[in-house]
């Protein structure tokens, strides 16, 4: 199993993980597509370049707190059946 596999199953983990760092979400952004951007000393956006989404991620910690992975989560899921219809 690669890295990029083992972080995608821990993050599709139901209940949500509360121990998901912003390194596994920018390591599964970029499988997706997405750009990471700072965004200041605090924060991080999540930027996908084809349907112009931004979500921005507040830095507080190592932890991504669990409403940013479920918006995170729906993104990866529009992208992924997007592929999918293509």
């Amino acid at each position: 199993m690669t890295i990029i596999q083992k972080r995608l199953q821990k993050f599709y983990r139901k209940p949500v993980p509360n121990d998901i760092t912003f390194d596994d979400v920018k390591a599964i952004s970029e499988y997706y597509g997405c750009i990471v951007v700072s965004g200041g000393n605090h924060s991080k956006k999540i930027i996908h370049p084809q349907t112009g989404t931004v979500i921005p991620i507040p830095m507080h910690g190592k932890t991504i707190k669990e409403a940013y992975i479920k918006e995170l989560k729906k993104l990866f899921e529009q992208i992924s059946s997007g592929k999918e219809n293509a």
